[in-house]
């Protein structure tokens, strides 16, 4: 039983330094999705939220419940949905290439099942997510995030528009005033 215990440690350890694993930052993350294709900019930090609560925003989070079934990746996508050792399941998608880097194919499967079920699919979105605005709120003060959320842009608009007839009225009352000065 021991030796078995520091078998798998030793095997983890050695494994670790081949693996490519990444864990996101929030900031990363959210950058990183308002560039794939198919990710709504309304709905970035919807999916910002769920991958934090699912997986951590770790790439190669593998989840095995007691009844064996198994969830993978950023999104814990169920293996319904891919095929171990091939392409398959309901996305035609290997389940290990959801345990890599790349998030592409991850998303895509994702959104496919976002389309299909909604994002009540995920039960942590559901509990955890649903009426929580704190992490799109947090993502929109990104500074590698190009995008202002349309609250903040259609504010900034209104303040820049309300700050342009400010200068033009004033502009007006000091011709006003010059013109008043020049006939007195």
């Amino acid at each position: 039983m021991r030796f078995a215990f520091l078998f798998l440690v030793a095997t983890s350890l050695v494994l670790s330094d081949y693996c490519e694993c990444k864990q996101f930052t929030r900031c990363g993350l959210a950058k990183t999705l308002s560039q794939i294709k198919g990710i709504k900019k309304s709905f970035l930090g919807t999916w910002v939220c769920l991958i934090e609560k699912v997986s951590k925003r770790e790439t190669t989070a593998l989840t095995v419940k007691s009844n064996g079934k198994k969830a993978y990746g950023l999104y814990q996508i169920p293996s319904e949905w891919c095929k171990e050792g091939k392409r398959g399941g309901r996305c035609n998608i290997k389940c290990e290439d959801l345990l890599n880097d790349d998030i592409r194919d991850d998303t895509a499967c994702a959104l496919k099942i976002m389309e299909e079920h909604g994002f009540q699919y995920w039960s942590l979105w559901t509990t955890r997510c649903k009426n929580d605005n704190f992490i799109t709120n947090e993502i929109y003060k990104c500074p590698d995030l190009n995008r202002l959320s349309p609250e903040r842009s259609l504010f900034l608009n209104r303040g820049s528009a309300l700050r342009r007839r400010r200068s033009i009225n004033r502009t007006i009352r000091k011709s006003r005033f010059r013109r008043s000065r020049r006939t007195n």
